[in-house]
C-alpha cells in the first residue's frame, strides 16, 4: 500500500511539472510611452518662454528642432524617455515637396536628438519630422510631428577665426559679414570659451547691400580684454505657415581681445 501511495504521489508530480511546463512566458506588449518631440521655442537671446510649464532660458540646447553652425543640418531634440526598457529609435522626415514620409535613420535610444546631417538640406524647403521610440519586445509607440526650415547661412568676414584684436577707444572691434540669401533679421551673438551667451545684436535688413558691419559694444570688448570669444551671424525670417522664424546659423569664429591703452 505504501509503494502504491509513493508511485501516485510521483506521478502527481510529473504530471504537474509536464502542466507547468506548457505555461507560456508573459510577453511584453505594452508600447512604450509616446516621445514628445521639441518644436522650435525661440532663438538664443530671445525672452524665456513658457513650455510644458515652466519657464526657459533658452539657449543651444533647448530651444527645440533648429538650426546649427556646422553645416546646413538640422537638430532634433525630444524630451527624455521615460521608460527603461528601451532599445532604438527610427527617424522619419518629409517635405512640401516628398509628402510621403520616409525613414532616414535609426539610433539607440541612450539619445536626446537627432541632427539630421547624412544629406543636404535645402534652403526654403519645410521639413518635418517624427520619430518611433521601439522597446527590447518590439514593441513601439509613435511622436507627434516638428517641422522647420533652413535659410542660407552668412558668410563671416572679421574679425577672422583665430585672430587675436587689439581695442582701445579708437580701434573699436567691429564684426562684418557678407549677406546670403533671403533674410529679414540678422542676429550677431557672442559666447565666451565655454560656449555661455554673452551679448546679441538685432539688426533688421532694410537695405540691399551684401555687406554689413555693427561695432561690439566698448564696454564688452574692456570686460573681456584678454580673454577668448566665439561669435556667429544667424539668419532669421518669420514663417507665418510654422508659426516661427526660421534661419541659419553661421559658423562660428573664434577671437581674442587684447587691450591697449589710448596714448592720448
Amino acid at each position: 500500500m505504501k509503494g502504491i501511495i509513493t508511485v501516485s504521489v510521483a506521478c502527481l508530480i510529473l504530471m504537474m511539472a509536464g502542466c507547468s511546463g506548457k505555461d507560456k512566458i508573459t510577453k511584453d506588449n505594452n508600447p512604450p510611452i509616446a516621445p514628445i518631440l521639441i518644436p522650435h521655442l525661440g532663438d538664443t537671446g530671445d525672452q524665456p518662454v513658457h513650455y510644458q510649464g515652466q519657464t526657459i532660458n533658452l539657449d543651444e540646447d533647448n530651444n527645440g528642432i533648429d538650426a546649427v553652425p556646422d553645416g546646413d543640418w538640422i537638430r532634433i531634440p525630444w524630451e527624455h524617455f521615460l521608460d527603461t526598457d528601451l532599445n532604438y529609435v527610427r527617424i522619419y522626415r518629409f517635405d512640401n515637396f516628398n509628402p510621403v514620409p520616409a525613414m532616414i535613420d535609426s539610433i539607440s535610444a541612450n539619445s536626446d536628438y537627432y541632427l539630421d546631417s547624412h544629406s543636404q538640406l535645402s534652403t526654403n524647403v519645410v521639413y518635418s519630422y517624427f520619430i518611433d521610440l521601439v522597446d527590447n519586445a518590439g514593441n513601439s509607440s509613435r511622436s507627434d510631428t516638428v517641422s522647420y526650415s533652413l535659410l542660407s547661412k552668412q558668410v563671416l568676414v572679421s574679425p577672422a577665426n583665430g585672430s587675436t584684436i587689439t581695442y582701445s577707444s579708437s580701434t573699436p572691434i567691429d564684426f562684418n559679414w557678407q549677406k546670403s540669401g533671403d533674410v529679414s533679421t540678422f542676429r550677431i551673438l557672442v559666447f565666451d570659451d565655454q560656449g555661455n551667451y554673452i551679448w546679441h545684436h538685432d539688426i533688421p535688413v532694410t537695405t540691399e547691400g551684401d555687406f554689413f558691419d555693427y561695432p561690439f559694444p566698448s564696454n564688452l570688448a574692456l570686460q573681456y580684454s584678454g580673454k577668448t570669444l566665439y561669435w556667429r551671424v544667424d539668419a532669421m525670417q518669420w514663417d507665418a505657415p510654422l508659426g516661427i522664424n526660421i534661419g541659419s546659423e553661421s559658423n562660428e569664429w573664434v577671437f581674442t581681445i587684447t587691450q591697449v591703452k589710448d596714448t592720448h
